[in-house]
């Protein structure tokens, strides 16, 4: 798959759906770092500090894509309210 093919599909992603795959990510990354507050071993802290991080990163990422998506479409929306003709 090409990057261009790839950014395609990840465009028509809504930001309804991104936010939901964050909370979900968000929310399985949690236990990972409580389990490891809780449990202060060497194993619940390394798997907190792989898995939990990578997770809870990823989930951050696309919320923040799914805000500078809609960021981008309010300045659209309002430069297109700018532009137009008044009657």
């Amino acid at each position: 798959m090409k990057l261009s093919e790839a950014w395609a599909k990840a465009k028509a992603v809504r930001s309804e759906t991104l936010v939901r795959a964050a909370c979900v990510l968000g929310l399985v990354a949690l236990p990972f770092m409580v389990t490891s507050v809780f449990v202060p071993t060497v194993w619940p802290v390394l798997v907190a500090l792989s898995f939990g991080q990578a997770l809870g990163t990823l989930s951050f990422a696309l919320y923040l894509v799914a805000i500078a998506r809609d960021l981008q479409l309010a300045r659209r929306l309002r430069s297109r309210d700018v532009k137009a003709p008044e009657p």
